[in-house]
């Protein structure tokens, strides 16, 4: 799965720039810089990095480039292999020509993420902290690099860890009551014993699915469907929300028929808003198209801003979206606070769910306020032991390995005999070891890696 190779790649961004950097990592690095650098490396190998001025020449004794040599040695880099980082003048001309001397001297192109691959197999890194790597490099806000962060600690990983090893001492319980039956209770002992650990267990794999399913709201964001009756206002929030013009108002109803998006950031968290066309009755062809696409979009919502107009009466349409929608996280906004008071809600409402404001003014903090106490009230804190399993393939591993947990835990209640569940304890076991990077991951590690950026 893993072939010992010398890597190549740019570091920086591939755009013409004061200074470039290119790193070589991989058992042949050495050979290759000496061959194309005009002045003798230090004697192999060091304890610490070295720092080293001199030309990159071709075959021709030709000087491409003055650059800065920081060289690394075998297991102190970030790879664990031998790395050179050529620190050049950022022309991508030059870049060009030093890539392939590079290339030209044996070493190969990396691929996205083939950097961290090495990290991971020399284990350099864990896969939580590989992954942490590029969850940092793509964070959208400041909330989603404090998780990467998180991630990346020696605690979280060792976190994970303890998990995987009091879980293979519970299987050896297990291995050791099925080579020794003879003794009378035992396997009822053991039974007791492994079923209470097993129960405390999965507490623990809850909580870190609890928390890494509030943390992926920082990481992706949530998608909030406004909908309501034509001119209550939708789209006049949407601009006070995003403090631009992205939606056209007019006091006519109708006047948005098709989805409009535009993305907030509130405290952190990424709101993917979308005003939707007021659902009503329509004739008019165009105006049911955009009703259809708003009924799509609020399936599809993660939280409902139900909006509904102070001024007008609570009727029929009204209560036909409200049908649709108090089912799912929502708010309930009332707007146009301004106007005199018209509208009453239905007897037994959520009251609790209620906020008013005049989106018109930019009066929406009372919003604001009950978005943050909606979605970061459960939010795990970046203290947490565990980390934050949010990618989806991370998620996928932990919902298997919570639902194979509770079948085993309701066998042994069923007081089903140890060596039944002995097998399926070890197949949770390789779901926990394919999370932790320990097991056999197929060609997971391939798509994990692949949506790295080139030189990471």
């Amino acid at each position: 799965m893993f072939a010992k190779k010398t890597i190549t790649a740019l570091v920086t961004a591939p755009i013409n720039q004061n200074i470039a950097l290119i790193r070589v990592s991989g058992p042949e690095t050495y050979s290759i810089i000496s061959s194309i650098f005009d002045r003798p490396l230090p004697k192999y190998s060091q304890k610490k990095s070295q720092l080293i001025f001199g030309n990159v020449i071709n075959q021709k004794k030709e000087i491409i480039d003055q650059v800065l040599l920081l060289c690394f040695y075998q297991p102190q880099s970030f790879t664990g292999e031998d790395v050179v980082e050529i620190s050049c003048h950022g022309n991508l001309f030059l870049v060009n020509q030093i890539l392939q001397l590079l290339l030209s001297q044996g070493a190969e192109l990396a691929e996205p993420g083939e950097f961290s691959k090495q990290a991971f197999f020399n284990d350099k890194l864990s896969l939580i902290q590989a992954q942490a790597i590029n969850d940092l490099i793509r964070a959208p806000n400041l909330s989603s690099v404090q998780l990467a962060l998180h991630n990346l600690s020696p605690q979280a990983k060792n976190a994970l860890e303890d998990l995987e090893t009091k879980l293979l001492e519970i299987i050896a319980t297990i291995e050791v009551n099925i080579d020794y039956p003879e003794y009378d209770g035992v396997e009822y002992l053991t039974g007791q014993r492994v079923l209470i650990s097993l129960q405390s267990f999965q507490k623990e794999l809850e909580k870190i699915f609890r928390s890494s399913q509030q943390a992926n709201i920082y990481q992706v964001g949530i998608k909030v469907a406004i909908v309501g009756k034509p001119n209550v206002g939708k789209s006049t929030l949407l601009n006070a929300l995003l403090q631009e013009e992205k939606a056209l108002v007019s006091p006519w109803a109708g006047t948005t028929r098709d989805v409009v998006e535009g993305r907030y950031n509130l405290k952190g968290i990424p709101l993917i808003l979308f005003d939707t066309a007021g659902i009503h009755s329509a004739e008019n062809l165009i105006e049911r198209m955009g009703i259809q696409r708003s009924r799509q979009f609020l399936a599809k919502a993660e939280l409902i801003f139900f909006c509904l107009d102070n001024s007008r009466i609570w009727n029929k349409e009204d209560n036909d979206i409200w049908q649709l929608v108090k089912n799912k996280k929502n708010v309930i906004i009332i707007n146009k606070i301004d106007l005199k008071k018209r509208l009453q809600l239905p007897p037994g409402f959520p009251q609790e769910k209620v906020v008013l404001i005049n989106a018109k003014q930019g009066n929406i903090q009372a919003l604001e306020e009950k978005i943050e106490q909606l979605l970061v009230k459960d939010l795990g804190s970046v203290h947490s032991p565990y980390p934050f399993l949010s990618q989806s393939w991370q998620q996928t591993k932990l919902k298997q390995l919570i639902k194979m947990n509770q079948e085993i835990i309701q066998a042994l209640e069923e007081k089903i005999p140890l060596d039944v569940i002995s097998g399926d304890l070890k197949i949770t076991f390789s779901l926990l070891q394919e999370l932790t990077g320990h097991g056999d991951q197929g060609d997971l590690l391939d798509i994990i890696f692949s949506k790295f950026c080139l030189g990471k």
